[in-house]
């Protein structure tokens, strides 16, 4: 379940800052063994600026303090050729450590609690990593987690 690259699909994602449990995508970046699942819940949200040409994958405008990943409607970015049915955003800000317990605790059962929809192909991992990675935005304890000398 926490393999990094797999996307998984939460009926719904109880958000642990309170806010209302949705139905939500969750793509791992990085698990350690114990406790920490790094990960981001991508968005349908598009903040990218209004003058960019939107091409699929890393945005990255640093003049702005400007970067996400943009993953095109249904462009295949699975092994089995998968794509998100929306054009999806990844901001580096909203890449959070998670819990691996409270995950064990409340999503125990794949088919009712969530589903796996696939894992992201060996370049389309590789390309969101280092996109999430080299982001002003994305927390120091994460980048530093997930390999960036800070």
């Amino acid at each position: 379940m926490y393999t990094p690259g797999s996307i998984l699909y939460f009926t719904p994602f109880h958000f642990p800052n309170g806010a209302p449990a949705k139905n939500k995508y969750f793509i791992v970046l990085y698990s350690n063994e114990t406790t920490t699942i790094i990960a981001t819940l991508p968005t349908s949200k598009d903040h990218i600026p209004e003058q960019v040409n939107k091409k699929h994958g890393c945005i990255e405008m640093p003049s702005i303090h400007f970067n996400c990943y943009y993953f095109e409607a249904n462009k295949p970015i699975t092994d089995d050729g998968w794509g998100f049915p929306r054009e999806t955003y990844v901001y580096g800000e909203q890449v959070a450590e998670f819990n691996k317990k409270n995950f064990d605790d409340n999503y125990a059962v794949e088919g009712v609690d969530y589903d796996k929809v696939g894992n992201l192909s060996n370049t389309e991992y590789t390309q969101l990593l280092e996109c999430v990675k080299k982001s002003g935005r994305t927390k120091r304890k994460i980048r530093r987690i997930l390999g960036v000398k800070i």
